[in-house]
């Protein structure tokens, strides 16, 4: 899925990710800060919309929103799921269903393309994966996620 925010925004709502303030974000860009208020703002919008869109097209109810981490908790009734979406801006939205028996998955490129995408996704958002790249990806999600979204911590 293509990416929601615009060039401009996904470098704003990286950089804030990263933990750089307003004014150092500005002085980056050479721009000010009320342009990067205004530009996280706007991303925001466009990530809680995108976010729910994306629940509402997997047909998921929605216990929590961020749009600040680009992750939104859900829930499938029909096949009794819990499913993360999430927005990244190398991979724009994902959709993440978790299963009983996520090692039963053995595909070696699914699971590799799968590890990629959850450890970019660490990365993007600061979360050590030391020691970690080699666990299966269901594993490794357990760890990401729980991480981005508290309620998922066993």
């Amino acid at each position: 899925m293509a990416s929601p925010l615009s060039e401009k925004q996904k470098i704003v709502w990286s950089l804030l990710g990263e933990g750089l303030s307003a004014a150092m974000v500005a002085s980056k860009l050479g721009s000010t800060r009320q342009f990067v208020n205004q530009t996280k703002l706007a991303a925001e919008a466009k990530l809680s919309a995108s976010l729910r869109d994306a629940a509402q097209a997997n047909h998921l109810q929605t216990s929590r929103l961020d749009p600040k981490k680009g992750i939104l908790l859900g829930y499938h009734p029909g096949i009794n799921r819990k499913a993360v979406v999430t927005y990244s801006v190398r991979y724009g939205i994902k959709v993440w269903y978790w299963y009983d028996n996520p090692e039963a998955v053995t595909d070696k490129e699914f699971l590799g393309q799968t590890r990629r995408y959850l450890l970019e996704l660490a990365k993007e958002r600061h979360i050590n994966t030391d020691g970690l790249k080699s666990l299966h990806p269901g594993k490794l999600a357990q760890f990401v996620f729980s991480d981005l979204v508290p309620e998922l911590k066993d």
